[in-house]
């Protein structure tokens, strides 16, 4: 694995798994090598073993919730992004996905809640924006205004946070 040869770091862990099959790190490292070479599937597979054995082993399920959000099997992460979430989590990325998630259902108050613990974690202009549309969204201007204000400190979304805050302005309202 140190030399990226992730075929032969695959074919040694999965030895190293039939020698030893409850091995927690032999099955997370399996799932490493396995998820480099693109075999998602059987990424999964060796990462939920690994998780059977430890259960409370946040990076794994971390790099699973992750690996599984980033080819498309949304369904399949969140509930790892869930538990991740329940167990308190401080990597924003796990807000930020759950967030997202939550949004692309429909369920507005889970997405506001994720987006608010993620910019707890981390400030950030993106974030603060979409925490915005969110609660735009739910009808709290108030929210949204200083979610936008927020956002306009950042200047990767400052025009847009800008453009927001203006059409939420209460002395321009009717005047377009």
């Amino acid at each position: 694995m140190g030399r990226s040869a992730w075929d032969e770091a695959a074919d040694a862990f999965a030895n190293v798994v039939k020698r030893y099959p409850a091995s927690f790190a032999a099955h997370r490292d399996l799932g490493l090598a396995l998820e480099h070479l693109g075999r998602v599937d059987d990424a999964r597979a060796a990462f939920d073993k690994a998780l059977a054995l430890r259960p409370d082993s946040q990076d794994v399920r971390l790099r699973l919730a992750f690996m599984l959000y980033e080819k498309g099997q949304r369904d399949a992460a969140l509930p790892h992004l869930e538990a991740l979430a329940g167990a308190n989590s401080t990597a924003p990325e796990v807000w930020l996905l759950l967030a997202r998630t939550y949004y692309e259902r429909n369920d507005l108050p889970a997405s506001e809640k994720a987006f608010t613990r993620a910019v707890g974690l981390r400030d950030d202009g993106k974030t603060w924006f979409n925490l915005g549309v969110v609660r735009l969204r739910l009808n709290n201007p108030t929210g949204a205004r200083e979610a936008f204000k927020r956002a306009s400190e950042h200047n990767e979304v400052r025009e847009q946070a800008v453009r927001e805050l203006d059409k939420l302005d209460p002395t321009k309202l009717g005047t377009k």
